[in-house]
């Protein structure tokens, strides 16, 4: 078809192939415009069916006027010969090639990524219309960083039945969502849940189900069956990794109820770092131009930021919000000499230095703030206290005509009573309201004390005297004692690295000392390529030491081959020091390979029909599944 002409349209190079059609680069005769041709495969547009689908799609996409969905110029129509549409051509990558490219993608990126999609699926679903097949091969960046979303092939209305081809689902497996995957109805969610999908994929590098054929990555789609994105990328922005989280939820129910909502999330994701999605430095054309430099800049600037908002939060009394920006930096900068004065000046440990003492501190302050939450809930601490002292400072006596303070209750203001009081009034709840903007400039309260009762005072002869019976001195309150801590040391057999978790919480890696409130804990270990463990009971003494020897099983590792790959290459595999193995064809593997020893190098090579030959190596105890390159030409996989 090259060289020839469809209409006004001359065709004049293949760019890619799918399962239904052909694109191919063309430039209207006239306009002299570069165009995409989009052709139906012969064998389908010889069905009305198929053609009617494909006609579907131009009169979808054509009304949908929008930045960051691909615009369509023209439709061959129902009769012509060749059935095709023409869109406009974008000079870019797609996500796919950029994560192949860069390797997975940091969380601001992604995040800008998100939100620009977000407003494509928005402005689709507001004319009623699902994608249904959102994946990284249908999203480009174009060389000026406009994002695009491409491919509404098998987009339907809300309003109409559902369209399958005979025998098989429409979509891609590895992003589809539940309810899809079990050919269910479908509403905006479902495209929501792929988005979260994508988004997984970007921010780890990895497939959210894996399984060794079409049926089994359903089977885990529908089971919710996947890691949580933390896991495979501990250094991502915990806010980030809410949203796909929430996004990627198996009920539909638990998911955000539609793309503005996400699209909010995301915003807030990069202003709680300080980004401006419309600021020229963090455009995305900078990335895509330079990752590299783009990620040094991004990494300085989150140094400065995490530290200075973390510590902003710790000094209202935020522990958590806090720990979630300090435990990133600390992902980020082990040894950062900051963050452990900081954790130390809160927690009021000894001095410690160096990466082992930055974990042990971070740690440490997890659980002191879990000992807060818990004192806090047995009514020991007042709803607004912001800091816990070590020694409480002296009580000095009230001189004359001061107020005393009288202990209240939470919720409640306490009661001060003037020299020339009528009549003590009971107190009065306070008005409900967020206090955010005054607890950041109110000083530090004074310790609460109980109120002491004023002896009978005659102000005038000319007043009724008022009588209150004297009581004891009540002692000053003291601070809770101070929380004990000892130190676990898990270390698996093999020198296999993975996280310890404690009560759904990851308190560090193994083999570095891990400080843990005293008494029994049940220590999980989990990685992305081993087995989950449990060691039950592992008791804690207060400034000791103690080590746990584990023997973690671990699973095999995979790797998939994108779109592009023809069924017919052969696939040679070497791991470790043992010699090549035939292992067949990509066919015959379903794209995909299992690596038996994951702990030992794997080296792939892929040799094709054409010619082509390409081997890439990977030290794969690191990850549980990575991806091939894409082949040279880039086209799709029929």
């Amino acid at each position: 078809m090259i060289g020839t002409t469809l209409d006004k349209y001359e065709v004049l190079q293949k760019v890619g192939e799918g399962g239904m059609a052909t694109v191919y680069r063309g430039r209207h005769s006239t306009l002299r415009r570069d165009v995409a041709i989009k052709v139906l495969h012969p064998h389908l547009s010889s069905s009305t069916r198929n053609r009617m689908r494909f006609a579907r799609e131009a009169k979808a996409v054509e009304r949908l006027r929008h930045d960051n969905i691909l615009e369509i110029f023209d439709y061959s129509g129902d009769e012509a010969n060749d059935c095709y549409i023409v869109t406009e051509f974008v000079d870019g990558e797609t996500l796919t090639s950029l994560l192949s490219r860069c390797g997975r993608l940091p969380s601001e990126v992604v995040a800008l990524i998100g939100v620009h999609v977000t407003r494509a699926l928005a402005f689709a679903h507001a004319e009623g219309i699902l994608h249904r097949d959102l994946k990284p091969d249908n999203i480009m960046i174009r060389v000026d960083g406009t994002l695009k979303l491409m491919d509404f092939g098998i987009a339907r209305f809300l309003d109409e039945s559902q369209v399958t081809m005979t025998g098989a689902l429409v979509g891609s497996p590895a992003f589809m969502s539940p309810e899809q995957a079990r050919e269910s109805d479908l509403d905006l969610r479902s495209d929501l849940f792929s988005l979260g999908t994508v988004l997984f994929y970007l921010v780890t590098g990895h497939l959210p189900f894996s399984g060794s054929n079409p049926s089994l990555i359903l089977k885990n789609v529908i089971e919710g069956n996947r890691p949580n994105v933390s896991e495979l990328s501990p250094s991502m922005s915990a806010s980030l990794a809410d949203v796909v989280e929430r996004l990627m939820a198996t009920s539909a129910d638990d998911r955000y109820v539609s793309a503005e909502d996400v699209e909010r999330q995301l915003l807030r994701c990069l202003s709680e770092v300080g980004i401006d999605i419309d600021d020229p430095a963090w455009h995305l054309k900078r990335f895509v131009d330079e990752p590299e430099a783009y990620e040094g800049r991004l990494e300085n600037h989150l140094r400065v930021v995490l530290l200075t908002e973390g510590r902003r939060l710790l000094q209202q009394g935020d522990h958590l919000a806090a720990l979630r920006l300090l435990n990133r930096l600390l992902s980020l900068d082990e040894d950062n000499e900051e963050v452990l004065e900081l954790v130390q000046n809160l927690h009021g440990d000894v001095a410690l230095s160096g990466r082992r003492g930055v974990w042990l501190t971070a740690t440490a302050l997890l659980g002191f703030v879990a000992v807060l939450v818990a004192l806090w809930a047995a009514g020991g601490m007042g709803a607004k206290a912001t800091a816990l002292p070590s020694v409480p400072p002296a009580v000095p006596e009230p001189t004359a005509g001061a107020a005393v303070v009288q202990s209240s209750p939470p919720g409640q203001a306490a009661a001060s009573i003037p020299d020339e009081a009528p009549a003590p009034q009971p107190s009065q709840p306070e008005p409900a309201g967020d206090d955010s903007e005054h607890a950041a400039a109110a000083p530090t309260p004074e310790p609460v004390r109980a109120r002491r009762e004023r002896p009978t005072e005659v102000k005038s002869t000319h007043r009724i005297e008022r009588t209150r019976p004297s009581q004891p001195e009540p002692a000053p309150l003291s601070a809770p004692e101070e929380p004990k801590f000892g130190t676990v040391v898990v270390q698996p057999a093999g020198g296999l690295h993975a996280y310890v978790y404690v009560m759904g919480n990851r308190m560090g890696p193994t083999h570095q000392a891990i400080s843990l409130p005293v008494g029994s804990h049940d220590l999980e270990i989990r990685s992305p390529y081993t087995e989950p463990y449990v060691a039950e009971g592992v008791e804690v003494s207060n400034g000791e030491k103690r080590t746990v020897s584990v023997s973690l099983k671990v699973r095999p590792a995979h790797v998939v081959f994108p779109d592009g790959w023809d069924a017919e290459c052969r696939v040679s595999v070497k791991e470790g020091r043992a010699p090549p193995t035939n292992a067949g064809t990509l066919g015959a593997l379903g794209f995909r390979l299992e690596a038996a020893s994951p702990h030992e190098p794997v080296s792939v090579d892929v040799t094709c029909p054409d010619g082509e030959l390409r081997t890439k190596k990977w030290r794969m105890l690191e990850t549980a599944e990575v991806a091939f390159p894409p082949p040279a030409a880039g086209t799709d996989r029929p």
